[in-house]
């Protein structure tokens, strides 16, 4: 490895700046490309993100340059993570070099070229922004670089690459850093039910699996259980899962309210088989709801009432091979007022999901942020001869803070909310409920 170091980065060309606001996440994201344009895959989120050198895990192109500007949230300090790192070893690193560079003024970090050791690969840098350039010059081979990003809250941060088999058995928490999904280092075979093989992408399982955002990432918990003769191959989250055989051990995500929510289907712009639209009653309540439109429908939607406010988490739609439904958007509300679009963390944009691929009816998406709703309307935007899906809802219901009396010691009343888990003790409290 060359290591030089550079105190001062500038240039003359045009910056790009992106604001980006939501109703829960607010992120400034600022990349530059430099002429030649070295940038690969790039996804910058507000706590973790993750970019490549151009081609990657190809070999990266003679003659390019590229700067991403990273940032996390204020009082806290940037955490780096090489995934791989393949650039070109040279003197003075003149066949390609990276730089990072805080932005307090700290010394920068490199040129960077050659290979890394395994201490070299992660890296903390004094302050919550920095500045990431890519060079490369005339050289032969080299597959550039795979980074990831977090804060210093996330000294768990795993890269992209990592697969079920690189952890050990005691490593059940680890931190998926954002933008793993595009980045083509392996695959994922298995499920969320049936769990995944250990040679599956870690992060890239979790996203499939619906633990975590592809656009925020976070916190996973695993556990290992013992391996399956075969893992099925399904579609979620994006996520194209493939045929997997006979392993020792596989993985398990661990994941709150994901359970099955009772629902009814209490109107639709049509209903094959007898007339659209009649109001309440169309379906008796249950965990899952079948609906098909009239073929001459062009404008299909099902609504769904979940007799209650209940957090929704995700959903399962199931179509045939006759009929099915391509991609769909959803719509809320809470009561009978007005609809509103769901849309997803770090965007303005009404979501749109993806329902059917390669022949894999039965789909799983999740939603991230959840929602909370008693009604939810589903919108086929692109169907298989007819709208047509099986429906299952997930979620949970909602917390409620109700509160139990106990007596102390001294004949007083006192309200503990049901909620608490912490153990109650102290000298006038003569028993508490734990729940």
């Amino acid at each position: 490895i060359h290591l030089l170091i550079q105190t001062r980065w500038e240039t003359t060309h045009n910056n790009v700046v992106i604001i980006s606001h939501t109703h829960q996440y607010s992120v400034f994201v600022s990349f530059l490309h430099i002429p030649g344009d070295g940038c690969g895959h790039t996804k910058l989120g507000p706590e973790s993100g993750t970019l490549t050198s151009a081609n990657y895990p190809g070999t990266y192109p003679q003659d390019g340059s590229c700067l991403w500007r990273l940032r996390v949230p204020q009082g806290r300090t940037l955490r780096l993570l090489f995934g791989d790192f393949d650039i070109e070893g040279s003197m003075d690193c003149t066949n390609g070099s990276l730089v990072i560079t805080p932005s307090n003024g700290s010394p920068s970090i490199g040129p960077l070229c050659g290979r890394l050791t395994a201490s070299e690969m992660k890296l903390s840098v004094s302050s919550n922004k920095a500045s990431v350039i890519f060079r490369s010059g005339r050289h032969r081979s080299g597959r550039g670089f795979l980074l990831s990003y977090t804060t210093d809250q996330n000294p768990e941060l795993i890269s992209c690459s990592t697969l079920g088999s690189h952890l050990s058995s005691d490593q059940l928490g680890v931190y998926c850093p954002a933008g793993c999904k595009d980045v083509p280092v392996g695959n994922v075979k298995g499920n969320s039910e049936q769990g995944y093989r250990d040679t599956s992408l870690i992060c890239l399982s979790a996203v499939h699996g619906g633990v975590v955002s592809d656009s925020l990432g976070g916190r996973v918990n695993l556990t290992w259980g013992r391996g399956l003769r075969l893992y099925q191959p399904t579609f979620a989250n994006g996520v194209l899962s493939k045929l997997g055989s006979l392993s020792e051990h596989k993985l398990l995500f661990s994941k709150e309210c994901n359970g099955h929510l009772n629902m009814s289907l209490v109107n639709s712009s049509s209903l094959w088989g007898r007339a659209g639209g009649q109001g309440k009653g169309l379906n008796p309540a249950g965990p899952l709801v079948t609906w098909t439109a009239e073929p001459d429908d062009q404008n299909p939607w099902v609504e769904l009432d979940l007799g209650e406010k209940r957090k929704v988490t995700g959903i399962i739609t199931t179509g045939s091979r006759r009929f099915y439904i391509e991609s769909y958007s959803l719509l809320f509300r809470e009561d009978r007022k007005d609809w509103k679009p769901y849309k997803g963390a770090l965007s303005k944009e009404e979501k749109v999901f993806e329902a059917y691929s390669d022949g894999h009816p039965r789909v799983l998406n999740s939603l991230f942020p959840p929602v909370v709703a008693r009604f939810v309307q589903l919108k086929p935007i692109t169907w298989g001869k007819r709208a047509s899906a099986e429906i299952q809802l997930l979620g949970c219901p909602l917390v409620k803070d109700t509160a139990k009396t106990v007596s102390n010691a001294a004949g007083e009343h006192i309200l503990f909310p049901l909620h608490w888990t912490e153990v109650c003790t102290g000298a006038l409290v003569t028993w508490c409920v734990v729940c």
